[in-house]
């Protein structure tokens, strides 16, 4: 079965789970609701066959749905992310953060590209640490600190319950530090021309 056809049994609207295999401890051997895929090594916490699993087993020697040839030029997360139908718009990702710095960095590279390619919809979560949003207007409710990332110049504006707010469309370059260290307190609102992260981890104000 293909990730299409596994996903055409399922609602568009759902949040789509993609496991990893850094998926947190307290989580493990916890059931999942469909739709589910396990990417890889992330297919060691799947419980009675559940969702499907893909992958080149080159972390784990499990079964797979979907076995990939190790010897390729992209990711198993990447080929994953392009056989998602693109009105699936929201993913929930665990077990992709952590471990090896390269592969948490292009973790993040790719799903930024799958957020590229559906603006006003796109939403991905990393394990309630790290927000994505593709193009348009959001609003969300964070109350601590935050920092905005963005991977290619991005015209945004953030405004609401935030202690550095951006009134007018700015321009934030790759990587840039502007949007480094912000503290929300309340309901943000977020107006972007490309994708951006959301980075939800505690920091201390004074870092900026």
């Amino acid at each position: 079965m293909s990730i299409p056809e596994y996903l055409s049994q399922h609602c568009k609207d759902k949040v789509l789970t993609l496991v990893g295999p850094l998926r947190p401890d307290a989580t493990i051997g916890t059931a999942l609701t469909d739709p589910v895929i396990f990417v890889d090594g992330g297919a060691r916490s799947r419980l009675n066959n559940e969702g499907i699993a893909v992958g080149d087993g080159d972390s784990a020697e499990c079964i797979m749905d979907i076995l990939l040839n190790p010897d390729k030029d992209f990711s198993d997360l990447a080929y994953t992310l392009s056989q998602i139908p693109l009105d699936f718009a929201q993913l929930h990702l665990s077990g992709f953060l952590g471990g090896r710095r390269d592969h948490e960095l292009f973790n993040l590279g790719e799903v930024y590209h799958f957020l590229k390619a559906r603006p006003g919809i796109g939403r991905a979560t990393f394990d309630g640490k790290i927000s994505g949003y593709a193009a348009g207007q959001w609003e969300i409710e964070r109350h601590g600190g935050f920092s905005l990332a963005v991977l290619e110049n991005t015209h945004l504006t953030l405004t609401g319950d935030v202690r550095y707010s951006c009134e007018h469309p700015t321009r934030f370059g790759t990587l840039d530090s502007l949007g480094l260290s912000n503290v929300g307190s309340g309901t943000i609102y977020i107006d972007c021309d490309a994708p951006v992260y959301v980075l939800l981890e505690e920091i201390l104000p004074e870092s900026r």
